[in-house]
């Protein structure tokens, strides 16, 4: 059996050659569609079809088995009937290729027999060292190199480029199933495990705790087969990035629709709550939390302390985002006498926190200086660590407007600063958000989440806090 390096998988994410197995029918091939989505994001590295029915597809020539390619291959993209992957992946390993991404399924979670086909790719992963993602999978995507394995055509050829990394075990979270291009989530790196039948989320967290171009991790998991390894690697990457870990599965029915998922046992959801808590990693509930939190990592610094002020247009909005504080580990900031003073020559109603803007700019012509004012008023207090604004847009306060008032805002401000925008139109919404995001202001599609990502910040804050003092 060959030595295997379980940290390196560069081959996955940073190759300089790819061979591509599968459909290559023109915009129906499931070949066709990795290959094209990886032309269309501009991959830096070499494509090789191979298929023995074509000479050539997309400008590419096409060879009939890998052993004709005279080049090395650093990763190969496996679409082919289930029965035919192994004697692919032997080739592969024979030829010398690194890695393999295999997409096709009818392995372990579509039976027995699939199970067996499993088993055989395992067989020869440990006798070559060849490393496999897989099978079942969509595999992974690099915003650096325009790197892209999935075979279904996105209708859209830019992400990005940040500090998140999103890793699965579902092709789900995936460029061809999420808004990537118009949520502008700040993306390093995706992966889909799927059945890891040998790359896990061992492999992967070790991989990104030396990743420059990862800034936080958000991990997608639904069970863990080695959880020492787990443990380890967890702690690792905790020490000096963010780890956010969504775990669905939790009752009964999750546990089964897993099982039949991706071949995985569940297993106790009080035993992996325990082991997150204990590495230092965070824990998010929700979908929404597991795409949205992560950015006030991507783009925000951390913090020294956990007071928050809500600066509101409505005081519906400040009661909700007052109870979403406390539930998540905030307190209400306490402002000085010197600010309560600045907010008092604007308006008497504003020295307060939450502070409600709305009955306040309606009774004033200039609505502009008085926003300007005690926004700035608030932000600028030292007794504030972190704020989160609740914004309407619309036809009183348009696009231009807003994105102008916070560049105003922001120039001189570090303290972390999330953003709920509410109004009549999405489309507005969706505009004003690609515009604060581009300027590093994390708009959240809810409320809540807006502030809960600010509680995460100041618990990891506290966690790094705590490592460097016991380290000193």
């Amino acid at each position: 059996m060959k030595v295997r390096d379980g940290n390196d998988l560069k081959a996955f994410f940073e190759p300089e050659s790819v061979a591509v197995f599968g459909s290559l029918r023109d915009g129906m091939g499931l070949g066709y569609g990795t290959i094209r989505n990886m032309l269309d994001f501009g991959f830096k590295g070499r494509v090789y079809p191979v298929n023995h029915n074509y000479s050539e597809v997309l400008g590419l020539k096409a060879y009939a088995a890998v052993s004709e390619i005279a080049e090395p291959i650093d990763l190969a993209v496996v679409i082919t009937p289930a029965r035919t992957v192994p004697e692919i992946i032997d080739q592969c390993a024979q030829k010398g290729v690194k890695a393999a991404v295999i997409v096709s399924e009818h392995f372990a979670e579509a039976g027995e027999k699939g199970a067996r086909l499993q088993q055989q790719l395992v067989d020869i992963a440990h006798r070559t060292g060849i490393r496999i993602m897989g099978p079942n999978t969509i595999g992974t995507l690099n915003t650096a190199n325009g790197l892209v394995t999935t075979p279904y055509l996105l209708g859209y050829d830019s992400i990005q480029k940040g500090g998140i990394a999103y890793c699965s075990q579902s092709g789900i979270v995936a460029a061809q199933c999420q808004p990537l291009e118009d949520r502008a989530y700040a993306i390093s790196k995706m992966c889909d495990l799927a059945n890891k039948c040998d790359v896990n989320e061992v492999d992967i967290l070790n991989y990104l705790a030396d990743d420059p171009e990862t800034k936080v991790v958000a991990m997608h998991m639904e069970d863990v087969r080695d959880g020492h390894g787990f443990m380890d690697a967890a702690r690792k990457l905790t020490t000096c990035k963010p780890l956010l870990i969504f775990r669905p599965a939790r009752s009964e029915a999750g546990a089964r629709a897993s099982a039949s998922h991706t071949g995985s046992l569940a297993g106790n959801d009080e035993v992996y709550d325990s082991a997150i808590k204990q590495v230092g990693a965070i824990r998010v509930h929700t979908w929404q939390e597991f795409w949205e939190i992560p950015r006030i990592f991507a783009q925000q610094r951390q913090i020294g302390g956990n007071r928050l002020a809500i600066i509101a247009y409505s005081g519906g909005a400040g009661v909700v985002a007052a109870d979403a504080a406390a539930e998540a580990g905030l307190a209400l900031a306490n402002f000085t006498p010197a600010t309560l003073d600045r907010l008092r020559r604007i308006d008497p109603r504003a020295a307060r926190n939450p502070i409600d803007l709305g009955p306040i700019l309606s009774a004033t012509a200039d609505t502009v200086s008085v926003q300007d004012e005690a926004i700035a008023a608030i932000l600028e207090d030292d007794s504030v660590d972190c704020a989160s604004i609740a914004l309407y847009v619309g036809v009183l306060a348009p696009v231009q407007y807003i994105d102008e008032l916070l560049e105003r805002l922001m120039e001189n401000i570090s303290r972390p600063v999330t953003i709920w925008l509410y109004g009549t139109k999405l489309s507005v919404l969706e505009e004003t958000s690609r515009r604060l995001e581009a300027r590093g202001l994390p708009v959240f599609t809810e409320l809540e989440t807006a502030v809960k990502a600010l509680g995460v910040l100041a618990h990891y804050s506290r966690f790094r806090s705590n490592l460097e003092h016991d380290a000193a």
